[in-house]
């Protein structure tokens, strides 16, 4: 099976090819969320991220909803 990444060409690899805020759930500090050109990819074929707020430094994961390409976010328990 052969992927074609239009966002791509003439493009860097894992160069940012989206950016848009989002809200930490935890203290709704705002946040710019970039995606990557190559997304990784989880086990269950979602395009899946994880970071940590720069506001209270909770640990946040998320994955893109692939019928809005929304990030759906979620702090992690620790």
């Amino acid at each position: 099976m052969t992927h074609h990444y239009p966002a791509m060409i003439g493009k860097v690899a894992n160069a940012v090819v989206d950016s848009c805020p989002v809200a930490c759930p935890k203290c709704n500090a705002q946040l710019t969320f970039r995606r990557d050109a190559i997304p990784p990819i989880d086990a269950c074929g979602f395009e899946s991220y994880s970071f940590a707020c720069h506001e209270c430094g909770a640990p946040l994961a998320g994955i893109i909803d692939p019928a809005d390409d929304a990030l759906l976010l979620s702090e992690v328990a620790g």
